[in-house]
């Protein structure tokens, strides 16, 4: 009897003990429940948010009235709430033309200057907020950092976007054959933006880029657009890539197709559909700030004279015959001169209406150490109309300390050749200051014949085709070196005007900081 009492003890103590036990895994799976649909609340409005900044804020003045509300509709409006307000409203964004840098801002918590870029940044700054329809959503405040910067000054050297849309085959800067090779060094970071860009049937995988660089970084956040690529270190050993998380960044570049937006086009040199970051509309911007104004060369007619800012004349006998000359060339050699070294010069845009372009810098130390005073200076060259000739041949004459950015636009990959002229301002260095842009220009380098000189490109490169370098000056990559517009080997002074960073096309992103209300 009493065994049995026991047991029956025994037993209605573990019964109770189990009905607490559920009663408390309940509650427990209550709270989770609340917990979970919380935590897919809030995720699904930070989503929002960096999707409505995504959809708007990289559009050339993009605005949004203050006071709209984003509700997602459907099941998770009605059971979780998920959305966005626009707080305060946006006006007439353009984070590709913002002036505000991190010296300018007032408040810098939570904003971070670089980010997974290099250096400082222009940045825009907005923030959306909980909207008040939503009460079962925990407030919150979604802050959004639009940056950018123009890449060259950021430390990237050398960077290579997507090829063209137009382009069959694949963007050349590593194929080495008897009459081009890409040997050159780049004292910073070499960027690629679309591996697969670099790839066609008969291209090696893994690919190693010759050219010598600090470090290699692979821009691509599509894992579709993986290919295996690494690069060459400045000791000539291997250089694996950056492995760094991607933010998707865009130079705007088909800014009338959101689809195409961030993935990684270059077209800045005329970009009637995104002036903010485009080269020929940055001198309307320039002319209008009654900065500086521009010379606007669109048909062929011989003007100036020697010694004047700019002029162009014809040639029967060339002062710099161009390769292959006279076999497709007219009769007349036609050619614009730049004089570089002339406080007086314009920015200049230019349809291919000559055949030839010389950049004339300093001939004298004196006047190169003065020349980085000078206001910065744009060119920018497209085709003669959608399919016309473009120019052909550009002479780099002695040395240059004047800021420069120099683009140049092509429809169909035709040949252009950038080749060194005359005499360093001294020793066996030429030193070049100059930020290069090519788009769809089929680019060969041509280094000074005297196999004993070099050249200093103070600058770098954006390209989305051909860059190589003509066998003919020897495979030695310390002949062609790419350094900062800083390097302290070559001194600078502030220049007069603008800002040169002003002057360049810049890369932009959106980094976001996402803070939920804590609860009471």
């Amino acid at each position: 009897m009493g065994v049995a009492l026991l047991m029956m003890l025994a037993g209605g103590m573990f019964l109770s003990a189990w009905v607490s036990l559920m009663s408390v895994r309940a509650t427990q799976l209550s709270f989770w429940e609340q917990a979970v649909e919380r935590r897919l609340s809030l995720e699904g409005a930070r989503l929002a948010a960096r999707q409505v900044a995504w959809e708007h804020a990289f559009q050339p003045n993009a605005s949004l009235s203050a006071n709209t509300s984003g509700l997602v509709s459907g099941f998770l409006t009605s059971t979780l709430g998920v959305g966005v307000h626009s707080n305060d409203g946006w006006s007439g964004i353009d984070v590709l033309a913002s002036s505000a840098s991190p010296d300018s801002l007032t408040t810098v918590y939570p904003y971070n200057a670089s980010g997974l870029h290099p250096e400082g940044t222009y940045i825009t700054t907005e923030k959306l907020v909980r909207p008040s329809a939503l009460t079962s959503l925990d407030p919150f405040n979604a802050y959004l950092f639009l940056k950018s910067q123009p890449p060259p000054l950021a430390g990237d050297l050398f960077v290579a976007y997507r090829k063209p849309q137009a382009a069959t085959s694949e963007l050349d800067i590593h194929t080495d054959n008897p009459g081009h090779h890409a040997l050159w060094r780049v004292e910073g970071r070499a960027v690629i933006r679309h591996p697969l860009s670099l790839f066609a049937r008969s291209t090696p995988s893994p690919l190693r880029l010759p050219f010598q660089s600090e470090s290699i970084y692979i821009q691509s956040h599509d894992p579709d657009n993986f290919r295996p690529v690494y690069g060459t270190s400045l000791s000539g050993g291997g250089l694996a890539p950056s492995n760094a998380s991607v933010v998707p960044s865009t130079t705007a570049g088909n800014a009338a197709n959101a689809d195409e937006r961030f993935n990684g086009y270059l077209d800045v040199v005329r970009n009637d559909s995104n002036p903010s970051n485009s080269l020929w509309h940055f001198m309307d911007r320039e002319q209008a700030a009654g900065r500086s104004g521009f010379a606007s060369i669109e048909v062929f007619e011989t003007v100036g004279a020697a010694g004047d800012p700019y002029w162009i004349e014809e040639q029967s006998d060339p002062e710099y015959p161009p390769p292959n000359w006279p076999s497709g060339y007219p009769p007349k050699l036609r050619v614009l001169y730049i004089q570089l070294n002339h406080g007086n010069l314009p920015h200049i845009r230019m349809l291919g209406v000559v055949d030839q372009v010389i950049l004339l810098g300093q001939t004298s130390v004196s006047s190169f150490e003065n020349a980085s005073a000078l206001s910065p200076v744009m060119v920018a060259m497209a085709p003669n109309g959608a399919t016309g000739p473009s120019i052909r041949d550009i002479r780099l004459v002695g040395d240059n300390n004047r800021r420069l950015v120099l683009g140049v636009k092509n429809w169909n990959a035709a040949p252009l050749d950038l080749t060194w002229e005359g005499s360093p301002t001294s020793g066996f260095e030429h030193k070049w200051r100059c930020v290069f842009i090519n788009e769809f220009h089929s680019v060969m380098v041509n280094l000074p014949s005297n196999i004993t000189r070099t050249v200093r490109w103070l600058g770098g490169v954006m390209t989305d085709w051909t860059f190589k370098r003509r066998a003919s000056g020897g495979r030695n990559p310390s002949r062609l070196v790419f350094v900062r517009d800083s390097d302290p080997s070559v001194p600078a002074s502030t220049p007069a005007g603008p800002a040169f960073a002003s002057l360049i096309p810049r890369d932009a992103w959106l980094e976001s900081y996402f803070i939920p209300t804590s609860a009471p």
